[in-house]
């Protein structure tokens, strides 16, 4: 896991300007809900880890929140101080989060983005239980595929000509609806990193996060997305998947992506869900838990 998390850091800090372009940000919804369930208020300090470009960042800073943002590429961390104006409410930290220095029991939250699933499972849910003050909140968010009625038929379009291209991805699995995930995430509740490794198909389950947090709770936002074949390769360029590809295998991919949404009218609707998993330190971890 570390090696394959600090490659791909890497392959994303090269992509940063494209990723910061074609990547869908958060909803607001989410992220005041985590505010008013960690208790957060004006000057509360936070940690976030994985912050890429900084769209969640920005919206940390817009809450007048103390960010301490961790993530391991230059590039991207670049990016992210110029989307939050250079502002003294961030201190940034170019690193690993599983090798950066951290306060203990320094933060009321511990935010992450679409980057939980790149921290060794076996240091990072520890290491995030570390950093909270006594019942301080983990704030994971993604935005994740699943079964809409109407805008399921192009989802599996589009995922056939991805699974036939990426047949290793390991996350392939049949898209859930929206109750099927919610009853999976409420069966899993008593250990956050099975909730999220349920929603996420990462394997990043371990069993000491059911002591280091509790009352861990699934809220969701849909998201509807139309693309034409430009906007969605511009998407894919920014994959990690893609950029395992050869130049031959791009050019085959991009040949079959565009047929696609040519066959389905010229543009591809689909529908993701914006999730948010919350949990809450145990009592007394700030300071004591270690993996």
């Amino acid at each position: 896991m570390p090696e394959r998390a600090q490659r791909h850091g890497e392959v994303f800090d090269a992509v940063a300007e494209a990723y910061d372009a074609v990547r869908p940000g958060y909803p607001d919804e989410l992220v005041d809900l985590a505010c008013t369930l960690g208790g957060l208020e004006p000057g509360s300090r936070v940690l976030e880890i994985g912050c890429g470009t900084g769209k969640l960042t920005e919206a940390l800073v817009e809450r007048r929140l103390l960010v301490d943002a961790v993530d391991p590429g230059p590039n991207m961390i670049e990016l992210a101080r110029k989307r939050t104006g250079h502002s003294d409410s961030v201190a940034f930290h170019v690193g690993r989060f599983e090798d950066v220095a951290l306060a203990e029991g320094a933060f009321n939250a511990a935010f992450s983005a679409t980057a939980f699933h790149w921290v060794d499972p076996a240091v990072g849910w520890a290491k995030a239980a570390r950093a909270l003050r006594p019942g301080g909140i983990l704030a994971l968010l993604m935005h994740i595929g699943y079964h809409e009625d109407e805008t399921v038929a192009a989802s599996e379009a589009l995922r056939t000509v991805l699974k036939k291209h990426f047949p290793d991805d390991g996350t392939w699995q049949p898209l859930r609806d929206l109750a099927t995930l919610q009853s999976g995430a409420e069966e899993r509740s008593d250990n956050v990193s099975a909730v999220w490794t349920w929603l996420g198909h990462h394997d990043l389950t371990r069993p000491e996060a059911a002591q280091l947090f509790d009352d861990a709770r699934l809220a969701t936002h849909p998201v509807f997305s139309e693309q034409t074949a430009d906007e969605l390769w511009a998407r894919l360029e920014t994959s990690s998947s893609y950029q395992r590809l050869d130049s031959h295998a791009r050019a085959a991919l991009e040949s079959d992506v565009r047929d696609t949404v040519t066959d389905l009218g010229g543009t591809i609707r689909e529908s993701d869900l914006a999730v948010l998993v919350t949990a809450h330190g145990t009592a007394g971890t700030g300071r004591t838990a270690r993996a």
